[in-house]
């Protein structure tokens, strides 16, 4: 809950300036009107430097053209009309600029660092810079990097002394610094996401949000989305279960609902396709163990039918509950298609690097309610517990099962998973001394709940009693045993929960 309180600040900032501004997570930069529109930027060396360039409108492709006849190189997008560019020298004079200048190193380190003596850092640097160049700046400054060959491309982790942060953030290539998670610290094998796509460039960690779907004469938020294509890997019936369970979560917590759509292409409605290599946008896959998935802002960063659309990495290995857990990077990317940035909290669903999850937390709730406000009705307003770990799998997440027998496939007619709840026990991870568990929770569904199934990481499984009320007495064996939980509907869809019991003895 600690930062709750800071991302609802740093968002409600972000909004707060209108489209005249650049908003950081770090601050809001606002125009002097006193100064003329016009700039020329010239780096001090020979080597480009990096400038952030507001316009007074959306820079679109003749903008782009115009910078690029000056030989700067445009690298992302900065919601809303900004751009990050590089550049040896630049004349902005006769353009449409409100405010051009570096970034500060106050405004490249995240607000959530803490301020230990020492710290290891996730660092993102620009990404026309060199990788070589970039870790040898940050060792000659006193800094250590920390091997993780499951990073993303232009990101070092870094461990050093708190004190020598704004040394490190005053270099030119750095673009932003955050916290590690303990997954990229403890070099579990985790995917990244390189951040919401935009038809100007991907938009960078620096910054907090889009700004989100307008609502509508009723002041709420109406979305479509339609499965364009699906993966080998699943049922199509099991992946329509799980974006749609995917959807429903951001939308129990925000004034918000997204429902099937009638056909592809349409305004307001997030398009779903499993594609590989080139496919149609400037965003191409490169086959498994790259890029997972990319998703698209919300107009106005984006035109229509392109806003909001997202799309997985059809040659990724998919699973449900298994090492690349479909739910897990559909809901990350459906905070994307509404508008979310990432995230610097390390627990967070919106983190840059996807983990296996099985709700919000605070930190994301904090986010999606600044955009949209709470739901109008049968909303929940206390943030749940995620008990989330790696979302590319380091032997913790739980093992898929099938549908019980007795649960029929799915109709079609009904795609909405079940909701689930484990009471007690209470947290995602606990002790144990006795050789079982009586595990209690509970289960609704739209239609019906049909069954109740535990399974254990040590190859035990069986019917929980009861459905709407359940309770299962769950064998232990003595040292780590996580228990999966899954609540079917009388359609076949599903939904489960999981925790950890240390049996000690």
């Amino acid at each position: 809950m600690r930062y709750l309180r800071i991302t609802l600040v740093l968002l409600f900032a972000h909004f707060a300036g209108g489209q005249g501004s650049i908003r950081l997570k770090t601050r809001t930069i606002v125009p002097d009107a006193s100064r003329p529109g016009t700039w020329r930027l010239e780096s001090p060396g020979a080597a480009p430097q990096h400038y952030l360039i507001l316009f007074g409108s959306y820079p679109g492709p003749d903008v782009i053209a115009e910078l690029q006849a000056h030989r700067a190189l445009v690298l992302a997008y900065v919601p809303v009309n900004a751009l990050m560019v590089s550049a040896v020298r630049l004349d902005l004079r006769g353009m449409d600029v409100l405010w051009a200048g570096p970034m500060d190193p106050s405004d490249k380190i995240s607000p959530l660092v803490s301020k230990l003596a020492q710290g290891t850092y996730l660092v993102m640097f620009q990404p026309d810079t060199d990788a070589a160049a970039d870790a040898a700046a940050a060792q000659d400054l006193g800094f250590t990097s920390i091997a993780n060959s499951h990073l993303l491309p232009g990101q070092l982790l870094l461990s050093g002394a708190y004190s020598s942060l704004t040394a490190l953030a005053a270099l030119d290539a750095v673009a932003y610094i955050l916290p590690a998670s303990a997954e990229l610290q403890d070099g579990d094998a985790i995917a990244g996401c390189a951040g919401a796509a935009t038809a100007l460039g991907p938009s960078p960690q620096y910054v907090a949000a889009d700004g989100g779907w307008a609502p509508d004469a009723s002041g709420h938020v109406t979305l479509g989305y339609f499965l364009d294509s699906v993966t080998t890997d699943l049922e199509e019936s099991e992946i329509r279960g799980e974006l749609a369970r995917a959807f429903a979560v951001w939308a129990q917590y925000a004034n918000v609902s997204i429902s099937p759509a009638a056909a592809p292409g349409l305004a307001r409605s997030i398009d779903i396709l499993f594609a590989r290599y080139a496919h149609g946008d400037a965003y191409p896959f490169y086959g498994p163990g790259g890029v997972i998935a990319h998703t698209f802002y919300p107009t106005p960063s984006n035109p229509e039918p392109l806003a909001g659309d997202m799309h997985l990495n059809a040659d990724e290995s998919w699973s449900i509950g298994g090492t690349l857990d479909l739910f897990s990077v559909a809901l990350h990317e459906t905070g994307h298609a509404l508008g979310l940035g990432h995230s610097d909290d390390p627990t967070s669903v919106m983190y840059p690097y996807y983990r296996f999850q099985t709700g919000l937390t605070p930190d994301d709730i904090a986010g999606i309610q600044a955009l949209y406000g709470p739901p109008a009705t049968g909303g929940v307003a206390a943030p749940p517990v995620s008990s989330g770990t790696a979302a590319s799998g380091n032997g913790t997440t739980p093992p898929t099962s099938n549908p019980p027998a007795s649960s029929p496939p799915a109709s079609g007619a009904d795609t909405l998973p079940p909701t689930l709840t484990i009471t007690y026990p209470s947290a995602s991870m606990v002790s144990a001394s006795s050789p079982t568990l009586t595990m209690s929770g509970t289960a609704s569904d739209n239609v019906g709940v049909a069954s109740v199934q535990w399974s254990t990481s040590t190859g035990s499984s069986g019917a929980a009693t009861g459905t709407t009320a359940w309770t299962a007495s769950v064998p232990l064996l003595i040292g780590n045993n996580t228990i999966t939980v899954k609540a079917y509907d009388t359609s076949g869809n599903s939904s489960w929960r999981a925790v950890t019991v240390v049996r000690n003895q």
